[in-house]
């Protein structure tokens, strides 16, 4: 069930209604969200309903087992569980045949002949994102941060919950497990900003990253080698917009549904290419990811107080590359970001150690910091985007032929497209406020004929309703 579907406009239409009646009766209501979520799962691939149930029964179970453990060991173990069943399950469906391939591989070069076999297993949607949230309830109970939910149900909606369970944001139990069982006060302001919200993702979506995708990504990486540097050079601007407004635009609808539902989740961006450093990046970016595994693998391999913090470092970002894919090119991502940000590391240390701010001072010297910073996520994103390591080479080789190389079909949408996204995310986002604000005050009249307005305008723009990039992790 897509976003961009009418079949989800009129499942929201239904849910927010059934949500609306049951405001005051707080066991239906749940019972009503939790059907829905599962049902909006099940159009992806009914097949893979048990898996999402799984995932909430084994960490649910493992939450009870580590708070009703008398010993140390015995917490242990039920984390074990927990991590072991979460964890091979991920690695079967998202790792296993990259795994036998790299065998095969590395086989055939010390000259034997491996015919492994590939399995055809189909990845469920959204895997990382319910294993991580299902997971970081059970680490924070062993961690003493969180308290073992005692219902099921509430712990199973917690997991599956329909705006999130695709692409996050990846939300603690801290954050939505009291807001089922105090529920916020019911808000018309919540309701408003959530309508809100919904517009600028399907805006961010439709009229900003599947247009960038047509008009110059798509091309350019489809066949490198048919294009000159320049278009390539744009291109990678543009998927890295593209990846922005994708992402961004379905943390927006997502929390802006949870908003109509009259749930609060976390911001996931903080305009991340204006970040002065790949660590300030990594601060900006995707938080409710980055933030996943700074808690809970970072400060779990010793972080800066135990081993090295270099290793540590590097652990870390390698992981963050897998998670995004399984290939060397995104192994490859993971050690660049975690290159950079040891580097950064370092940098700040020094300039510490001898008095100097850790950050530049200076418009000048903090729009150098951007520009580089900027730069190196962008040209990074090569190996993000192209489906293996061979293919990213592909792609740098044609980058680095002659200017006047090959075809530049530059397009006057393209570039627009690019330039107001561009200036969108650099521009002070009180402005975005301030449209908001006034949207809102307009009368009924005018907030219907401007819907209707976008509605067209996005209809337009629409290249058929592409699926957001990030379901594939």
């Amino acid at each position: 069930m897509s976003f961009q579907s009418l079949h989800f406009l009129l499942f929201l239409c239904v849910v927010f209604a059934l949500n609306r009646h049951f405001l005051q009766r707080l066991d239906a209501r749940k019972n009503v969200l939790l059907a829905a979520s599962y049902y909006f799962y099940m159009c992806w691939d009914w097949r893979y309903a048990g898996l999402l149930l799984l995932m909430s029964a084994v960490n649910f179970v493992a939450g009870r087992g580590i708070e009703d453990s008398p010993t140390p060991r015995g917490r242990k173990r039920w984390l074990a569980f927990a991590l072991a069943v979460s964890l091979s399950v991920l690695a079967c469906f998202k790792y296993l045949n990259f795994f036998i391939d790299s065998a095969a591989r590395l086989a055939a070069s010390f000259g034997f002949e491996a015919d492994l076999p590939v399995l055809q297993l189909l990845l469920p949607v959204g895997i990382s994102f319910f294993t991580f949230q299902s997971l970081s309830y059970t680490l924070d109970i062993f961690r003493g941060r969180e308290r073992a939910t005692a219902s099921f149900r509430d712990f199973a909606l917690f997991v599956a919950f329909f705006p999130t369970v695709l692409s996050g944001p990846i939300t603690r139990a801290r954050q939505f497990l009291p807001q089922l069982e105090q529920p916020l006060p019911d808000s018309r302001e919540r309701a408003e900003e959530g309508l809100v919200l919904i517009l600028r993702g399907f805006v961010k979506k439709m009229a900003f990253a599947d247009v960038l995708a047509v008009q110059l990504v798509n091309p350019a990486f489809a066949s490198p080698a048919d294009y000159s540097p320049l278009f390539l050079l744009v291109a990678v601007y543009a998927f890295t917009f593209q990846l922005y407004m994708d992402l961004s635009g379905y943390t927006d609808i997502a929390r802006g549904v949870a908003k109509l539902l009259g749930f609060e989740l976390p911001a996931n961006f903080d305009r991340p290419y204006q970040a002065l450093s790949v660590s300030n990046f990594w601060q900006r970016w995707h938080t409710s990811m980055s933030g996943f595994f700074r808690d809970y693998l970072y400060f779990g391999v010793g972080g800066s107080k135990h081993g090295n913090v270099y290793v540590n470092l590097y652990i870390t970002f390698i992981a963050i590359g897998c998670w995004h894919g399984a290939g060397w090119n995104f192994v490859l991502y993971g050690v660049i970001h975690g290159s950079c940000v040891c580097f950064d590391r370092w940098r700040r240390g020094r300039r510490e150690a001898r008095g100097l701010p850790a950050e530049p001072q200076g418009a000048a010297a903090r729009l150098v910091a951007m520009l580089l910073t900027f730069q190196i996520v962008a040209l990074s994103r090569i190996l993000f985007r192209a489906p293996d390591l061979d293919s990213a080479a592909a792609y740098v080789a044609a980058m680095l032929q002659p200017l006047a190389a090959g075809a530049a079909p530059f397009t006057a949408v393209g570039l627009a497209t690019l330039l107001v996204a561009v200036l969108l995310h650099y521009l002070p986002p009180r402005l975005f406020e301030h449209a908001a604000r006034g949207y809102l005050r307009a009368p009924v009249v005018l907030q219907g004929g401007a819907l209707a307005g976008l509605a067209l305008v996005l209809l337009a723009f629409s290249s058929g309703g592409a699926s957001f990039i990030y379901f594939q992790f």
